[in-house]
């Protein structure tokens, strides 16, 4: 019994150590390695066109205002950037999948932060987030997402999107050069994920299943299952404890990390302004993709309904869309648009935008702006077109401007600001 005990808290130091990031990290539920040539686009519109619930979840009209902007670069030069986001005095800290940390200056400049622990796993996952403290300009405190490799993996013979989700707290040290101190808080088990800061000062994690062509959702029932964090959303404490009010702890065989279930593929996450409630963006499969306004203890759905089809073309559980206790989208897209990164319109410099939500836009190349009644979408505006662009992530900035993230090598920062 004593050896035991001495064992898990070695083992527990070990995780607050940098170099021994990767003891004790579990493996998850993996498909196999694809063999042959990958099948081919899943996008190409195949006719479904499932019957929302309710007028405007899907296929909004235009606004009726609008309003005119100009687009400036702000920085250039990122590779493979995941998301960015807002320092109080004003600068960007920015995740690149690949990763590094990159943090661009007032001025443009783009540095790069060091001390990512060497085991990072970005083989087609990487680093996802580098979110900031409410209170770091007291604290420099920043949590980050990232994958690794689980213990006992053979490089060798690794599955399909081998790397388990992590979520740790370092410090950003005092010449902004590197972090440091990184301890890891939460083995959140999925392919990639995000986190952000609730009103409340928890921690709120997303953590998504294997995804991709050739996968199919009848084979991926842990976003329904309470013993996996897969396919959820989470909530810890900033020190990595778990909230005495979390809906489900205290349950026996039940993860007690789990604040919502029934997701896919959660790419964006914001805060309502207003309400404090978590909004998501999702990939569905081949269609199907939401947006989500996220209550603790719901359900999602996924996959017993939703509105997408698998890669192949067959129905995912016979094409259900609606069932009791199971939550509906704010909104829908059938085919995909692939939308990434959200932010909420809270600015003055253009009235016009107040209270919109805006989403970042991969497969359509454009800014989707959401025009919202309480949580109805009333209509749905293409912004940015031209720039026949990937759009990665958006945010609103101190300045009252609109910030853009493209995607891919080469991404730049964009700003959106009124036309003169």
């Amino acid at each position: 019994m004593t050896r035991t005990i001495l064992f898990a808290v070695a083992a527990c130091l070990l995780m607050s150590v940098p170099s021994a990031v990767a003891q004790g990290i579990h493996s998850s539920p993996r498909p196999p390695a694809q063999t042959g040539t990958p099948p081919g686009e899943s996008a190409t519109p195949d006719g479904y066109a499932p019957i929302p619930v309710w007028l405007g979840q899907t296929r909004a009209p235009r606004p009726t205002k609008t309003a005119e902007y100009s687009v400036e670069t702000v920085a250039e030069g990122l590779n493979g950037a995941f998301s960015f986001n807002f320092l109080p005095d004003g600068r960007m800290i920015v995740a690149e999948r690949p990763g590094h940390i990159r943090l661009v200056g007032k001025d443009g400049k783009v540095s790069e932060i060091e001390g990512l622990p060497s085991n990072l796993w970005a083989r087609g996952q990487g680093l996802f987030e580098v979110r900031p403290d409410r209170a770091f300009a007291s604290n420099r405190t920043v949590y980050l997402t990232y994958t690794v490799l689980p213990d006992g993996a053979n490089p060798e013979a690794l599955p399909r999107s081998p790397g388990v989700l992590l979520v740790s707290r370092a410090r950003l040290s005092s010449d902004d050069k590197r972090i440091e101190d990184l301890k890891v808080l939460l083995n959140a088990e999925g392919t990639l994920g995000r986190v952000i800061q609730a009103p409340d000062g928890t921690l709120l994690v997303t953590s998504s299943i294997p995804a991709g062509l050739g996968i199919n959702s009848v084979d991926w029932p842990q976003p329904q299952a309470l013993d996996s964090d897969m396919g959820k959303v989470l909530r810890i404490n900033t020190d990595g404890t778990i909230p005495k009010d979390n809906s489900f702890a205290g349950r026996a065989g039940v993860h007690p990390e789990i604040y919502a279930l029934g997701f896919r593929d959660i790419q964006g996450i914001a805060v309502h302004p207003r309400t404090g409630k978590l909004w998501t963006s999702e990939h569905g499969p081949r269609g199907g993709d939401e947006i989500n306004a996220v209550e603790k203890g719901k359900n999602y759905g996924f996959p017993v309904i939703g509105y997408g089809h698998e890669y192949n073309g067959k129905p995912i559980n016979g094409d259900k869309t609606v069932q009791a206790g199971m939550e509906q989208p704010v909104y829908f897209w059938t085919p995909d648009i692939a939308p990434a990164g959200i932010s909420f319109y809270t600015g003055k410099l253009f009235p016009a935008w107040q209270g919109d939500l805006f989403v970042a836009e991969l497969v359509g190349r454009s800014l989707v702006r959401l025009v919202l009644n309480g949580e109805r979408v009333i209509a749905e505006e293409r912004l940015l077109t031209d720039l026949n662009a990937r759009i990665r992530g958006v945010n609103e900035g101190a300045d009252g401007a609109l910030y853009v993230l493209t995607d891919g090598n080469g991404g730049k920062i964009l700003r959106l600001v009124p036309r003169k």
